[in-house]
């Protein structure tokens, strides 16, 4: 089975006391512009260009090339979907929502000055910077293996008494144990076997004569998962321009982030009658809320050496994050009996840190006799330098994380490239392309995004409107839902996934 990439979904990811994974780090540490529909259209590949309220996220010397003032308003839809093969059934689905992709002003203030510092400007800009909206579902019929067998497994060698919990002692609360192990105790899904105080067997298993264990009968395994959230940047700019020649800027960056999950696993018995305890079904669901507040800084700079050409570097400090975790899970079990059980776990809260690594990139742009430009960006980023640690700062807690992110977390290599056309003095035409290089090749697949779109002005170029359509080539990933378990195998499905994102940018020059 693959290390990361292929996904074991969270039935059994955490223990219950802590929700926090290396995956989720990275995550959280990546950028996906999205800024104006101008930017988004051409690749947000404006590290030299600058000159857009979107830009600023990408390279603060952005607000330096205006010599008026403007405000811009670019609310977005993005759309998810996602398509999964497992157990022979191909099941697709997709969701849409409203976000504001960009939000800001610039207010640019001449020196009037004829050489050296020709104009100042400030800059309040609110920037989308990664989605991570995301939907699947899974459904199909196996007689080989279950998700109750792979927790009876792992339980092997712990003491039927440590899953009972007393006034004094909270089974949930046990480091031992995770909480699909004690929940499904809880629901009379488990029971230890009748020779043994350290080894279980699941409702879905049947014991034989010879002691064997296996699955009774045909089960419907389902699946869902959705995520939400997001990644904004709140920039507070200062950009200047000196002699239209070298344009300097600085951020300070407030981010804010929310991340929202929510996932159902069930098992339903085709007939119940092959199944020793009567078993009809159960489900495992588990929801989780995660929000984040970071701060950063960045400079950025743009050249014009040469009429046309725009030369352009950014720095982007570490981001540090403080990071908040809620989550739950419940399982619920059925029998022929007629008896029915629905627990619920506690509710887990953790306080936490991230601190994502230091990024640059570099840009060069060129514009052909004012009717069309091109524009190219490398950007760097070593996901290796992802740190988490406790709420008082202590890396010790997650040694095992941070051992894991750097020794297969890898720097990443971001391609933007854009062009503009001019066929009307009023109108654009844009497309785009962005490549992000994987921060682990051998188990993570490259991004890739198309994008294209076109522009209006209006009243002597005072008033423009954008819009612009980004496409994400499609990943696929391999998954299984829950642990191999004893020689057996869980099943491996295809998660192939997308996401578009279509925006209207609204722009005032006054």
């Amino acid at each position: 089975m693959k290390k990361i990439s292929t996904i074991l979904f969270s039935i059994l990811l955490t223990t219950g006391l802590y929700a926090q994974t290396a995956s989720e780090a990275l995550i959280f540490s990546q950028q996906h512009y999205e800024g104006t529909a101008r930017t988004l259209a051409m690749g947000n590949a404006f590290t030299a260009l600058g000159g857009d309220l979107g830009a600023i996220a990408i390279n603060p010397a952005s607000s330096a090339v205006y010599r008026y003032s403007q405000f811009s308003l670019t609310p977005s839809l993005i759309t998810s979907n996602g398509e999964a093969d497992y157990l022979g059934n191909i099941s697709t689905d997709s969701f849409s929502r409203m976000t504001m992709a960009n939000l800001g002003v610039v207010m640019a203030f001449d020196t009037g000055n004829y050489s050296g510092l020709l104009n100042y400007n400030f800059g309040i800009t609110l920037n989308r910077t990664n989605s991570f909206n995301s939907i699947m579902s899974a459904f199909g019929t196996t007689y080989d293996s279950s998700l109750l067998g792979s927790i009876a497994s792992g339980l092997s060698g712990i003491h039927v008494s440590a899953l009972e919990s007393t006034n004094s002692y909270d089974a949930f609360y046990n480091n031992n144990l995770s909480w699909p192990e004690v929940l499904a105790w809880e629901t009379y899904l488990l029971a230890n076997t009748p020779d043994s105080d350290y080894d279980y067997v699941g409702s879905t298993e049947n014991i034989y004569d010879n002691g064997d264990i296996e699955v009774g009968g045909e089960l419907e395994q389902s699946y869902f998962r959705k995520i939400n959230g997001g990644t904004t940047n709140f920039s507070l700019n200062f950009g200047g321009n000196v002699s239209d020649f070298f344009y300097f800027g600085a951020n300070l960056n407030l981010i804010t982030l929310s991340y929202e999950l929510n996932e159902t696993y069930g098992e339903t018995a085709v007939n119940s009658r092959d199944f020793q305890d009567g078993f009809e079904s159960m489900t495992s669901t588990y929801w989780q809320r995660t929000t984040g507040s970071g701060v950063n800084l960045q400079v950025g700079a743009i050249f014009t050496p040469l009429p046309g050409l725009r030369l352009g570097a950014t720095i982007t400090s570490p981001t540090w994050f403080d990071m908040n975790d809620n989550w739950q899970r419940n399982m619920t079990s059925s029998f022929v009996n007629g008896n029915y059980y629905d627990i619920d776990s506690p509710v887990g809260a953790y306080d936490y840190k991230i601190q994502t690594p230091m990024k640059w990139s570099l840009g060069a742009a060129f514009t052909f006799w004012e009717k069309a430009l091109i524009s190219a960006d490398y950007e760097s980023v070593n996901y290796k330098n992802i740190k988490m640690s406790d709420k008082s700062g202590s890396e010790s807690t997650f040694s095992d994380e941070n051992t894991e992110i750097s020794k297969y977390f890898k720097r990443s290599d971001i391609l933007r490239l854009g062009v503009e056309l001019w066929p009307l003095k009023f109108m654009a035409l844009r497309v785009g392309y962005n490549y992000y290089g994987s921060p682990d090749p051998e188990f993570y697949d490259a991004k890739q995004y198309i994008s294209g779109g076109i522009g209006f002005k209006f009243g002597k170029g005072r008033t423009t409107f954008d819009i612009a359509y980004r496409r994400s080539l499609p990943n696929s990933e391999g998954f299984t839902l829950y642990n191999d378990y004893s020689g057996i195998e869980a099943p491996e499905g295809t998660f192939t996934h997308s996401r578009g994102k279509l925006l209207f940018t609204f722009g005032f020059k006054f």
